[in-house]
């Protein structure tokens, strides 16, 4: 009986031995796994038109505001940059760092990219010494301090690390085209029999092209529908064609103050005026479509603020119209 108790108890401390071994492996694997990089694969769906502000899947569901990502194709790294915003299955990253240029030509639109999260300095490298190098190079990449460094354009190049890769630097809005919607009133004289005035909604669409730093043109067009004008049952339609010449200058708290000169022109239908078989009655009416023709030189500034990159509210004061609406640019 002495026998079997010493052999059990034998048998049982080697067995504690053997899983005491085991434990030990497990979780020296497991910190070598949780140790390594963080990395999967998601798709660019948006690339601003300055290419500093991507907009990427979150399938993965890993990425949120603060994150600091990288993002490889084929194991090669090829920019970092920081995660601002995340909604709806969607992310937005602002590019801080330039790896290699010519793995950044290859990003594009729908395109699948490795994105490693957090540390990538162990991301495709064979030796220490190559990792060294990247994590000193992390080191020196622009830090976010606050929300005014999200705007600046600025990246480091792989070509000169100490230095800055600026595109347009001297624009105060990089990309080339501004697109913009608003919305104003039109005020129509009525015929003098009936007295007073009407207004309609004038909605516009406009877009200018930065043809040279800092200069735009832009076309904008507007159109206004006035009901029961110039008599009962009648409609006209009024399309407002305008042309500007405008200079971008940089305002505070992210403002461009941008003043114009053009040329405008509204044109005017409305097919069941002067057809009454009153003459006098025609004349009034015909009085009143064409005072709304009109065209000649305007002036004036628009005013916009930047709400978040990308994005702006606008304002147009002229001698041609005064309005308030929305613009984007790419």
């Amino acid at each position: 009986m002495k026998f079997i108790t010493l052999v059990f108890i034998y048998f049982w401390v080697c067995s504690g031995t053997l899983n005491a071994q085991s434990l030990i492996e497990d979780a020296n694997l497991s910190s070598e796994t949780t140790s390594s990089d963080t990395f999967f694969s998601e798709t660019i769906k948006i690339i601003s038109g300055s290419k500093k502000i991507f907009i990427i899947t979150n399938n993965n569901q890993q990425l949120g505001p603060g994150d600091f990502v990288s993002l490889a194709l084929d194991n090669n790294l090829a920019a970092r940059g920081l995660v601002v915003k995340s909604h709806q299955g969607m992310t937005g990253v602002k590019i801080l760092k330039i790896y290699s240029l010519s793995q950044w030509s290859r990003l594009r639109k729908d395109v699948s990219v490795q994105i490693i999260k957090g540390d990538d300095s162990r991301f495709g490298k064979s030796t220490a010494a190559e990792a060294e190098e990247a994590a000193k190079s992390a080191e020196s990449m622009p830090k976010i301090k606050n929300e005014e460094d999200l705007f600046k354009a600025d990246v480091v190049s792989e070509e000169d690390s100490s230095g800055v890769f600026e595109e347009n630097a001297n624009r105060h809005i990089k990309p080339d085209n501004v697109v913009g919607v608003t919305g104003s009133f039109l005020t129509a004289t009525q015929v003098a029999s009936r007295g007073g005035s009407q207004r309609a909604t004038e909605f516009g669409f406009s877009w200018a092209f930065q043809f040279s730093d800092n200069y735009f043109i832009e076309g904008i067009y507007g159109r206004a529908l006035l009901d029961g004008f110039p008599g009962d049952g009648m409609q006209t339609l009024v399309n407002h064609l305008t042309g500007r010449l405008k200079v971008n200058i940089k305002g505070p708290l992210y403002t461009f103050i941008m003043p114009y000169v053009g040329f405008h022109s509204y044109t005017v239908s409305s097919p069941d005026a002067a057809k009454t078989n009153n003459a006098s009655t025609n004349a009034e009416q015909q009085e009143a479509i064409d005072n709304l023709k009109k065209q000649g030189p305007v002036f004036g500034v628009t005013l916009m603020r930047r709400l978040v990159p990308g994005w702006f509210v606008k304002t147009d004061l002229g001698t041609d119209i005064i309005n308030l609406g929305f613009a984007i640019e790419f």
